[in-house]
């Protein structure tokens, strides 16, 4: 997967998108267009981060996040991190937001998941031709889970962890009425971590959730 290429192609995408904030009340009241991205998100009763981070300030065109590695001891390692998120917003012509996470070589659960690159994006436009989001673009290079190889999968496939929880991979979550709004969340790998949750007679009854791993995050939305 070339990384490099990918990522200077979304930069000169994010220049070429119409960029004109409109400044006028009725602009402030309707139209809005939001971003965020990032590379690796940990939730767990002891570690809560988010890095590298990008999200679309108001009234601002772009704004871009990278970090060189995140390692979170025995749940997840990665390098060479970029996050990246344009949009614009405009009551007459429409609004477009686009959202990018990029990655290379990844490690979750001591090798139990790898990938060489992993490529998130979200786009969202709203006008007058156009309304809807979508994840074109996104990828994930070299996936393994479990010693399986995965190419390609389909929008939220599921795998089970057996002894962890289970992993959603390419998961896709939308919002917005397709109309007058249009959002979407790309997660690429997103592992729920689980423990059981044993009965009486010390039988498994049932799995709480116990932690949260998302690697390569794009979101996008837009409303007129």
């Amino acid at each position: 997967m070339r990384i490099d290429t990918f990522r200077g192609t979304v930069r000169f995408l994010a220049l070429v998108l119409p960029m004109t904030l409109v400044a006028t009340a009725q602009g402030q009241m309707r139209a809005a267009s939001r971003a965020e991205a990032y590379g690796v998100s940990v939730s767990t009763p002891t570690v809560n981060q988010k890095s590298p981070y990008a999200v679309l300030p108001t009234g601002e065109a772009m704004s871009t996040d990278q970090g060189q590695g995140v390692s979170v001891a025995g749940l997840v390692t990665a390098q060479d991190l970029f996050a990246i998120v344009t949009g614009d917003a405009d009551p007459v012509d429409g609004s477009n937001a686009v959202s990018s996470a990029t990655l290379g070589a990844v490690q979750l659960l001591n090798g139990l998941i790898t990938a060489d690159g992993v490529v998130a994006i979200a786009s969202s436009t709203v006008g007058d031709n156009a309304v809807g989001s979508n994840a074109e673009g996104s990828s994930l290079g070299s996936l393994v889970v479990g010693g399986v190889e995965v190419s390609d999968p389909a929008p939220n496939t599921r795998m089970d962890l057996p002894g962890v929880g289970y992993v959603i991979l390419n998961e896709q979550r939308p919002t917005g009425d397709g109309v007058t709004a249009s959002g979407l969340t790309v997660n690429m790998i997103h592992v729920v971590l689980q423990q059981p949750i044993l009965g009486l007679l010390g039988q498994v009854v049932g799995y709480k959730t116990v932690g949260n791993i998302i690697v390569g995050s794009a979101t996008s939305s837009v409303t007129r």
